[in-house]
């Protein structure tokens, strides 16, 4: 994988990881703030609860004819209600308890009465009084009121404001916590004592959905890694397609090229043929031999018509019949094909391939799948210059295609740091069937020049010093007029 496409699937990951971990993330904290939420509910049922029964035990004292002494039914409450510190009553003005009187009992009394409920007449930040309108008071210590064990696994911190200052109920987390802090406060349900409930709950990131997010890193990149298998495997196939394309485009123009050679070469032989029989006809002069040979000259001038029709025909074939459309071709979008189809392949040969653009912003004009194929033939034609090099010699093949300008045209040139072109075949490289290749069929570069002239370009050939060669083809430039 190269640098850019791996840096592609990475940010692709990291985008893929950060959008889902945002959302697990989000979903946890859901998750969590309701089970926080439903806790501090519970807890405030469960405080209501107690305060609601001090509510009702007021009221059954209240309702007795002849109650007991405060003192003596003092230790029969404490059992059932542990948070019960005293009680007492005020009996025609006079205090009768299990406790001295609270300090301003008669207002508490009177207020009571005034609001037809019990009200809380605060001691310190734990312990109150309750008086209710009948003068009978329960001395409570809100402490007591439920245990640690009692509260939801999902509450960390609890206080209840009696006094002047919160009382902590509950202390199952730090003060100095740090993370994402959820708080919650809440009145109790008891008309005499709505003492506000507060709880709070510090999410550290030891509580963070770790797990999930790791499990996710680890799907999210198998997600990635299939992704990038799938599309280089796409790639491949395309590449693999485009290579079939050009493939077939250069089997096409190397046919062609060899009936337009075969053509040229028996069409004058035929001809000359066709003339000679006909001469051979005018002469004859014996009178009896004369029918049967002019019958067999006749046959012989109709078949070498007959060739001359199918030569003409393959001619026709091979010929485009109007000039290919010509328009302005952006290079780098040929260096990019070229490079997308030749560059692994030659990579796993040990070559090189690389593009330079000396003049960005121009155009060479001509026909695209034309100059495809020209450079197509030129870099395979460096390739075997490359890979006829002695098999010890030193550093890397390389093929340079690059761009540029000189004056009126457009020039694309195919370099390489092979071992050049031998003198004497400078001379007859467009020949056709000419070839310095064992396996080599001559026609690769006729159908270059052929393709060029057809775009009114040319391709030129020379050695580079020290090593190596270059073939350039110069173009028509886009935007000057001829």
């Amino acid at each position: 994988m190269k640098f850019p496409a791996r840096y592609g699937a990475l940010l692709c990951w990291l985008l893929l990881f950060g959008l889902g971990a945002a959302w697990i993330g989000r979903q946890d904290y859901l998750r969590q703030y309701d089970a926080f939420f439903q806790g501090t509910s519970i807890a405030q049922r469960m405080l209501s609860q107690k305060t609601v029964q001090h509510e009702a035990v007021l009221a059954t004292l209240a309702a007795l004819s002849h109650p007991p002494a405060p003192e003596r039914l003092y230790p029969s409450l404490r059992p059932s209600l542990p948070q019960l510190l005293g009680l007492g009553q005020l009996r025609d003005g006079a205090w009768a308890g299990s406790l001295p009187p609270p300090a301003g009992l008669d207002a508490a009394v009177a207020q009571a009465r005034a609001q037809g409920r019990p009200v809380t007449l605060p001691v310190d930040a734990a312990r109150y009084w309750l008086v209710a309108p009948s003068s009978w008071s329960l001395l409570l210590d809100a402490r007591q009121l439920l245990q640690d064990g009692d509260f939801p696994d999902a509450l960390a911190n609890l206080s209840l404001s009696i006094g002047p200052e919160p009382l902590r109920l509950l202390a199952r987390q730090d003060a100095g916590a740090h993370g994402w802090t959820l708080s919650l406060q809440k009145p109790l349900g008891a008309a005499s004592q709505p003492f506000a409930l507060r709880s709070e709950r510090v999410l550290t990131p030891a509580s963070w959905p770790w797990a999930q997010w790791l499990a996710w890193a680890a799907a999210s990149a198998l997600l990635v890694a299939g992704a990038a298998a799938w599309r280089r495997g796409r790639a491949e196939a395309l590449r693999q397609r485009e290579q079939a394309r050009v493939a077939a485009m250069e089997r096409l123009g190397t046919l062609g090229e060899m009936a337009a050679g075969i053509a040229h070469e028996l069409n004058q032989p035929l001809t000359a043929i066709l003339a000679q029989t006909r001469a051979a006809e005018r002469m004859l002069d014996d009178e009896d031999e004369r029918p049967a040979v002019r019958e067999a000259l006749r046959a012989s001038a109709g078949q070498a018509r007959r060739a001359a029709d199918i030569i003409a025909r393959m001619r026709a074939l091979v010929r485009p019949s109007a000039p290919a459309a010509r328009e302005a071709l952006d290079p780098e979008a040929l260096a990019n094909s070229l490079r997308f189809l030749r560059e692994q392949e030659l990579a796993r040969q040990g070559v090189r391939l690389a593009w330079r653009n000396d003049a960005p912003g121009e155009r060479p004009l001509g026909d695209r799948v034309a100059l495809e194929q020209i450079l197509h033939n030129l870099v395979q034609n460096a390739v075997d210059a490359l890979a006829g090099m002695r098999a010890g010699a030193a550093g890397q093949g390389l093929i340079e295609l690059s761009g540029a300008v000189d004056g009126d045209h457009y020039l694309l040139s195919v370099r390489d740091n092979g071992p050049g072109i031998a003198p004497e075949a400078l001379p007859r490289l467009y020949q056709p069937f000419y070839t310095t290749r064992a396996q080599g069929m001559g026609l690769g570069l006729a159908l270059c020049e052929t393709l060029a002239g057809a775009m009114d370009a040319r391709i030129e050939a020379r050695n580079l010093t020290p090593a190596g060669a270059c073939f350039t083809v110069r173009l028509p430039r886009a935007g000057v007029r001829p």
